[in-house]
């Protein structure tokens, strides 16, 4: 979602979830740059989304994840993009390092990797991740880097930003990779149910406008 980045960031690995040129890691729907969380122990979600990317590229992207013990979550993500038609894959691991504060930060790190179906090699990520609450919302900040196959080492970046209205969460975040245009976009999410989430972004990236809605279901 970057570090946002933030288990599936990747052109076409998980560019349902944020650009693989951007970021590196999946966030949690409909951010791209990651939040510093994770799920309680014994709990879990699967998110499910239609995302255009850049390129005009159409991509669905299922992402299920789950926490087996207090701190750590483990989530994959698959993506088909229909307009290439390539599948791409993801695995990651977020260990939240310090507890979550309701008045303050914790960090977190984020390590895994993608890979799309068909193309030799993986494409390695590591992000690092900072959230801080306060009365104004919730603050994200992503820095990382990922190692495409065969290439060198890209260093990406995230900072977000979202806060309750009512019934919806609203954020806006900004991401990107070192010496590159950033990505601008906004978006909200709602509960339909106690457990069932319906989200939806907007972006602008390169003159191109982005867009995605997605459901979370938490098990």
């Amino acid at each position: 979602m970057v570090f946002m980045p933030p288990f599936f960031l990747f052109r076409p690995l998980l560019v349902a979830s944020s650009l693989l040129a951007c970021l590196s890691a999946h966030a949690g729907r409909p951010l791209t740059v990651d939040d510093a969380n994770t799920d309680d122990a014994g709990t879990g979600h699967v998110e499910g989304w239609y995302a255009r990317q850049p390129g005009h590229a159409h991509t669905w992207t299922v992402a299920p994840a789950y926490a087996p013990v207090d701190g750590l979550e483990l989530g994959a993500a698959v993506t088909r993009d229909r307009s290439a038609a390539t599948t791409s894959q993801a695995l990651q691991a977020k260990w939240r390092i310090t507890p979550s504060q309701e008045a303050g930060c914790n960090a977190a790190a984020v390590l895994g990797a993608t890979q799309t179906r068909g193309q030799s090699g993986t494409t390695p990520y590591l992000n690092g991740l900072l959230s801080c609450n306060s009365s104004w919302g919730a603050t994200h900040v992503n820095l990382g880097g990922q190692r495409p196959a065969g290439g060198p080492g890209v260093a990406t970046w995230g900072l977000a930003h979202e806060r309750e209205f009512g019934a919806a969460t609203v954020h806006v975040e900004a991401f990107g990779q070192r010496l590159a245009k950033p990505t601008f976009q906004v978006g909200a999410r709602t509960h339909l149910t106690q457990r069932l989430q319906l989200d939806a972004t907007v972006g602008r990236s390169k003159r191109e406008t982005l867009l995605s809605v997605g459901l979370k279901q938490s098990f």
